[in-house]
């Protein structure tokens, strides 16, 4: 399905403190490839492409597993696992990579359908679409005892999709999603969130009782938005004279969290992904342009004390009439508790309802949702 372009980049990242919220950046090199991929021929294989009324989900599946370490266990942990072997993880879940970028603390991958992080004691991977991400669960557990490290906590989140009768098994209902998880993991949903509209579905699994192989505590933001700004959305439609058109610079995405080493992707006709590497921290946005089902992911896991800079930015680029606000966070984090690590008053919008759950004093999440001022 794709052949890889001799194309190999090297860049330097120089990684500065930043509001004395940042501690050990180094100089890191950081590589990029780029694959070329035959996506229409991939679409054809699913109910995305070649219907009389199109539509996309742009609501991503989220999994990420941290992993603790053995006797038997390398420095580099999940780092060992091989491109070929993540490539055959990939194609039972319904995606393709399409390019890489790698350092000494992570491997990045922008796929056909969102993204792929790998870390020594971590793996994020996020998959939107149709795509079938559980199915990816006996291969990962299995490379991760190939390298002699043990599940130590599993978090599976995603928005209420907007047309889950689209999804394939298990995804059309969070119950189906619990007991498919459940056979791997003894863990427990929870659904935070209005019932009568967007809701956002976490799966929580804690196979410890303490963090594992961490040098820092860690937290994570996201930020999903629906119903954005068609002005901004017309510039992730790509144009036969925009090929030389850098659109994280023009739409500001290199701004949100600056000298980042961007590694994205604009899809044809439209749609953008981008995973961003800023030292050993990532971010990763994800965009379906189309009006009739607009969407856009933001998340990163850079420490920060507070969010408030990283909303404004994210917010004044996408313009969105609906947005829900997830803050993730271990309970030693550099934001403090979850539900204060920003300001919940947003210049033009109502915050809606905000639920926080805790996680046997561990680690907390707080969804928040937010609607235009300008809607009636």
């Amino acid at each position: 399905l794709f052949s890889v372009l001799s194309l190999l980049h090297l860049l330097s990242c120089v990684c500065t403190l930043r509001d004395n919220t940042l501690h050990h950046y180094q100089k890191s090199a950081i590589y990029l490839v780029k694959d070329t991929v035959d996506i229409a021929t991939m679409k054809e294989n699913t109910n995305e492409m070649n219907t009389q009324n199109y539509f996309f989900e742009g609501a991503e599946k989220r999994l990420e597993i941290d992993f603790g370490e053995s006797a038997n266990s390398s420095k580099r942990g999940m780092l060992d696992i091989t491109r070929s072997e993540w490539e055959t993880l990939l194609s039972s879940v319904n995606c393709l990579i399409l390019s890489t970028a790698f350092s000494e603390d992570c491997v990045s991958y922008v796929l056909s359908e969102s993204s792929l992080f790998v870390y020594p004691y971590k793996i994020l991977i996020k998959t939107c679409g149709n795509t079938t991400l559980l199915e990816c669960l006996p291969l990962l557990i299995k490379y991760s005892q190939q390298v002699s490290l043990t599940v130590d906590f599993v978090t599976y989140s995603h928005k209420s999709f907007t047309e889950p009768d689209l999804q394939l098994c298990p995804y059309r209902s969070f119950d189906t999603e619990i007991a498919e998880l459940n056979k791997y993991f003894p863990g427990a949903g929870f659904t935070l969130g209005p019932m009568n509209e967007d809701r956002w579905f976490i799966y929580v699994a804690d196979l410890s009782e303490c963090p594992s192989n961490k040098d820092e505590a860690e937290q994570t933001i996201e930020i999903i938005m629906s119903h954005l700004d068609r002005k901004s959305m017309s510039q992730f439609y790509k144009m036969d004279d925009s090929a030389d058109t850098n659109v994280s610079v023009t739409s500001g995405i290199s701004d949100i969290i600056p000298d980042s080493i961007i590694d994205d992707h604009m899809f044809d006709p439209c749609g953008y992904s981008m995973n961003g590497l800023f030292g050993r921290y990532y971010s990763t946005i994800h965009i379906t342009p189309e009006p009739e089902f607009s969407y856009v992911s933001f998340e990163s896991n850079l420490p920060v004390a507070s969010y408030d800079r990283i909303i404004k930015r994210v917010l004044d680029i996408f313009k969105p009439e609906r947005f829900i606000i997830s803050v993730f966070a271990d309970s030693s984090a550099l934001c403090g508790e979850s539900n204060k690590s920003y300001e919940p008053f947003l210049p033009g919008y109502r915050r809606q309802i905000a639920n926080t759950c805790e996680f046997v004093g561990r680690r907390s999440v707080t969804c928040s949702h937010y609607h235009s001022l300008k809607e009636n």
